[in-house]
């Protein structure tokens, strides 16, 4: 296992593909990184000379990768609920926000946000009692 920018890499696997168990590099991206200096696409992980890996990390270093990228991302998300816009609202109740259905699928999303479960209350007797509000003066 390579250790770089704090992930472990698996060594058996081709340069590209291991590449996208970094948080924000996909597969064009990671293919884009190996054409760009040079190292052969079917190229493993454990073939790399020292040179390779050293220019692969510096090339690596110039990316918004990781922290930067997970941070970035969540302060984007919080300055829309900030905002107030549909999409921070959307945010904020946990629901899917750009313009998914939630009529037959987000019910994951529905229950995390308790919108999929009441609470109910029972008398003594174990019998279930029906919602009522009431209002008292």
């Amino acid at each position: 296992m390579l250790y770089l920018l704090g992930v472990n890499l698996p060594d058996t696997r081709r340069v590209a593909t291991a590449l996208t168990y970094i948080y924000g590099i996909g597969n064009s991206t990671g293919e884009s990184v190996c054409h760009r200096l040079g190292i052969h696409p079917r190229a493993r992980l454990n073939e790399l000379t020292e040179d390779q890996v050293t220019r692969l990390s510096q090339l690596l270093n110039t990316m918004k990768i990781e922290a930067e990228l997970k941070r970035e991302v969540s302060n984007r998300i919080s300055q829309k609920v900030n905002m107030g816009c549909y999409q921070g609202i959307r945010h904020q109740m946990r629901l899917p926000v750009h313009g998914q259905r939630t009529r037959n699928n987000a019910r994951t999303a529905r229950r995390l946000n308790g919108r999929g479960f009441q609470k109910r209350e029972y008398s003594r007797c174990g019998v279930l009692m029906k919602f009522h509000r009431t209002i008292l003066n």
